[in-house]
């Protein structure tokens, strides 16, 4: 493990003595020495390096004396954890010869000016169901319910000698075919869509299906419409990619119809479970708008968001299940229903778009770990899921009403209960407080929420919205969550947001979040056979 880690250059002025001393310092300081193994014994260093023991124990005494190792009594030497606290300031005191100097770095920050994908997008503590009390997380599951002994079992059967076989093989040009039946069958008939195993393919994620997705659909200089408030990431993706964003609004049904759409090649909907209002589109609206999409040569990227959580009723049809044209392209996800970090999702379309999707996931990453997908088909074939699901329902539709309930207490008919189900309400507050400014008043005391007015085009006048998630914070802690928030509301009231407040739930990177609307002029109606 030390190999190359130390060169000597008997050429240089600098002694055999400093050349070791200060490798193995750089070495110390750059953490490429584990704390709890000995450092290479002086017999041993020696050897390699075909110097004399004496001047590796001189290295290391310099190196005890100047603080960076530390010795142990018949175990040798070993880091000083104490160093790494200030790596810059003990590099300084080895000493660096001009011969060793690094050259001037590359300047990365130039290079991505113009063209970065680190911009604004959705993110979330790491540590938020650890670190908050009350964690109003959107899009995270409550650990503590997942069936963990079903899923070890599933895990265990899937590295048999059969799934050992096939992590020994190449999954780019297939998927694990039980996952794919599983998923037509338990998964995709529940929402209404009919699908054949070639037209399904898996993903790491719905993220990874959304940017598939887009990459096959749209060039540069074409239009996407997104919603009004709406999906960040995509607009993200779009953008980084050079492609137009049409805005278009929403009401209490979803994304209205209007004359905007005609404008753009393709368009992203969240028809069933809308981000992030939470709102249906009603039957009625889904066949008009595939009819307008027909119409336009147009074509649908339906994410089919928290689609299996539905309270007291059948969920609602995708909008896949009503396409009998082809130019719906479907996304799922099982993230959010078993782990956020299993990063399991598909896409659903027509096996000529399957094949060149599969095609474009070779290049990214050939294909999802083998291992995961059958441990997933394991946990849907034997019910494991649906059970899971049913569970998950029944919990999280009494902890909607609970947070519905203690909303309405504090915030009288500022929140509409979703409408089937999900794992998140949409709150506005009143006009002059500032979320920001509140989410930062309200983590002292344990709350944590996500701020909505990110997901607007005009964000600045979209500042008093909230994200409320229930899925991972426990039912008796929901009702003083809420309170916290509320008590903090006239602090927060007309307060002025400091640059650190104005977006906590993600991270400020990127140029600003202006200008997302696209010219009619960059759309370009698709001729589609």
């Amino acid at each position: 493990m030390y190999e190359n880690m130390i060169v000597i250059n008997r050429q240089s002025a600098e002694s055999l003595q400093m050349q070791i001393r200060r490798q193995l310092a750089i070495g110390i300081v750059n953490r490429q020495f584990p704390l709890d193994k000995p450092l290479p014994s002086t017999r041993f260093l020696a050897s390699d390096l075909k110097v004399s023991v004496t001047t590796v124990e001189l290295a290391y005494s310099a190196l005890k004396a100047d603080g960076f190792v530390k010795s142990r009594q018949r175990s040798g030497y070993y880091v000083n954890p104490d160093v790494l606290a200030d790596p810059g300031h003990r590099a300084v005191a080895v000493g660096q010869s001009s011969d060793t100097a690094r050259p001037p770095r590359v300047d990365y920050a130039r290079l991505f000016r113009d063209r970065s994908f680190d911009r604004e997008r959705v993110v979330k503590p790491a540590d938020s169901l650890v670190r908050y009390r009350y964690p109003f997380v959107c899009g995270l599951l409550d650990p503590s319910l997942f069936p963990l002994a079903h899923w070890r079992e599933c895990v265990r059967d899937a590295v048999s000698a059969v799934g050992i076989a096939n992590c020994a093989t190449d999954f780019s040009e297939t998927d694990d075919q039980m996952l794919i039946e599983q998923l037509i069958h338990c998964v995709l008939a529940k929402r209404g869509v009919v699908a054949r195993p070639d037209e399904v393919l898996v993903t790491v994620g719905g993220q990874q299906a959304l940017y598939i997705a887009i990459e096959l659909l749209l060039t540069s200089g074409e239009t996407i419409g997104v919603e009004d408030p709406g999906y960040p990431d995509v607009v993200n993706m779009a953008r980084i990619k050079g492609i137009n964003v049409q805005r278009l609004p929403v009401d209490e049904e979803g994304l209205i119809l209007s004359k905007r759409l005609s404008q753009c090649k393709c368009l992203y909907v969240t028809p069933s479970h809308q981000f992030p209002t939470t709102v249906t589109m009603p039957l009625v609206r889904k066949s008009r708008l595939l009819g307008l999409t027909r119409r336009h040569g147009q074509f649908v990227i339906e994410d089919d968001y928290e689609s299996e959580v539905s309270f007291n009723k059948t969920p609602p049809r995708a909008l896949k299940s009503l396409d009998r044209w082809g130019n719906v392209i479907y996304v799922g996800s099982l993230s959010k229903s078993l782990l956020q970090g299993l990063r399991l999702g598909y896409l659903v379309a027509d096996p000529e778009f399957i094949r060149e999707a599969r095609a474009l996931r070779h290049y990214m990453l050939r294909h999802p770990p083998v291992n995961n997908q059958r441990s997933v088909a394991l946990f849907l074939q034997r019910g494991y899921f649906d059970r899971f699901v049913a569970q998950l329902t029944r919990i999280y539709s009494r902890r909607c009403d609970v947070i519905h309930e203690s909303l309405e207490r504090q915030f009288p008919g500022a929140v509409v209960k979703p409408e089937y189900g999900g794992t998140i309400i949409w709150l506005k507050l009143p006009g002059e407080v500032d979320a920001g400014i509140l989410q930062a008043l309200v983590e002292p005391d344990g709350v944590f929420f996500e701020t909505g007015g990110f997901t607007f085009s005009d964000e600045q006048s979209n500042r008093n919205h909230i994200r409320l998630g229930y899925a991972a914070i426990d039912e008796a802690l929901i009702p003083e969550g809420i309170d916290r928030i509320a008590r903090a509301v006239p602090e927060a009231r007309n307060a002025e947001p400091s640059p650190e407040e104005r977006a906590p739930t993600r991270e400020k990177l990127g140029p600003p979040s202006g200008g997302l609307t696209g010219s009619p002029g960059g759309a370009s109606a698709a001729t589609m056979s």
